[in-house]
């Protein structure tokens, strides 16, 4: 049974070839207690035409605004851009992964309680995720000569839990049994923002070329820079919402080698924006490069003790990654100059359409 109605609050789901697990989630998005006026999913694949006969077929609340949009590039930052301009007129915009069960029925209302409640500064609130037989967000801790590495090159030296190193890295918050501690990024898979702090200059097509070539990853964190410019990230603990882990990911690079390269190239652009809206310091750059030097050494460690050929594809593609961020800033024009991405954004949104699917009451 659907809860209260928020004419505030728009959901955006981007989404790409998981019709399946789409429908799943909207169906959990259906039970919760605080519910969405609108609901925007963003399709990566519309010319298979899959996730808009689902949409047609599928029994949703009569209360939602469902919003269709056919995204013409399959790039989820793009495509969280797109959900952007969509969700014009809305107070609140919740971004959700489209692989997400949210096990909680009051989930949503929990992660939007602080932006519900007016708190004082607060532009954005984000949620660990629980991953069934995994340690969640956090993974496991290095240990031995990989310690002694890290304690060397890492650039998490005088960086706050919570706080985010000049190399891209995510400090995890310190639980001290409140529902909610300060951060200053954001996990990609739940953001729910204040669209008062939203602009155009919290996109960038640097970051949408990037993973046009395959190595966005890190679209979250820049994302969640520029919002810190602007008032504070919180992130609720616990909320009941869990990532299965049950496809094969497509926003970035599954392979060892593909993924390498995507990491290590994606920490140039998140050192380009570390400041925000100003540029990097020189203190920036040289713990970039010796998070660079670090990451290397762990990478060709792992690779040459344990000589598995996926631990050898990773560490030859965090290689390239790492002279590619050396030697080529990741730039719209250095990367897909072929592509006019605002253009292209402006045609996907006069394609977008309003849909009356099966309701329920």
């Amino acid at each position: 049974m659907s809860g209260q109605v928020s004419s505030r609050l728009a959901v955006c789901i981007p989404t790409y070839r998981r019709s399946r697990l789409l429908c799943r989630l909207l169906e959990d998005l259906a039970g919760q207690t605080l519910q969405p006026h609108t609901v925007i999913v963003v399709d990566g694949e519309p010319q298979s035409g899959e996730v808009l006969r689902a949409l047609e077929q599928a029994a949703l609340p009569a209360s939602w605004r469902l919003v269709y949009v056919p995204s013409n590039h399959a790039n989820l930052a793009y495509q969280r851009y797109l959900g952007w301009r969509a969700a014009a007129g809305a107070d609140w915009l919740l971004y959700l992964d489209d692989d997400l069960m949210l096990r909680n029925p009051a989930a949503l209302a929990k992660v939007l309680a602080p932006l519900v409640r007016g708190e004082r500064e607060v532009v954005a609130v984000t949620a660990e995720v629980t991953v069934p037989g995994s340690d969640g967000e956090r993974g496991p801790r290095p240990s031995g000569l990989a310690a002694r590495l890290v304690e060397r090159f890492g650039s998490g030296r005088g960086i706050p839990p919570g706080g985010l190193t000049p190399s891209g890295h995510r400090r995890s918050p310190v639980c001290r049994g409140q529902e909610y501690e300060e951060v200053e990024w954001l996990y990609g898979r739940v953001m729910a923002i204040r669209m008062d702090a939203l602009g155009p200059e919290c996109f960038s097509d640097a970051l949408f070329a990037l993973t046009e070539v395959g190595c966005g990853l890190g679209e979250d964190t820049f994302l969640g820079r520029r919002l810190s410019a602007k008032g504070r990230i919180l992130v609720a603990f616990e909320t009941g919402i869990e990532h299965p882990n049950s496809d094969t990911p497509k926003a970035y690079p599954s392979d060892p080698y593909g993924f390498g390269r995507a990491l290590a190239y994606s920490r140039r652009l998140l050192n380009d924006y570390y400041r925000g809206f100003d540029p990097p310091q020189l203190s920036d750059r040289v713990a970039l490069v010796k998070s660079y030097a670090g990451n290397l050494a762990l990478a060709w460690l792992r690779a040459v003790t344990s000589l598995r050929r996926d631990h050898c594809r990773y560490a030859l593609g965090y290689t390239t990654g790492v002279a590619l961020g050396l030697l080529r800033k990741p730039t719209a024009r250095n990367l897909a100059p072929h592509i006019d991405w605002w253009r292209d954004a402006e045609r996907a949104l006069a394609a977008a359409v309003t849909l009356a699917p099966g309701r329920i009451p």
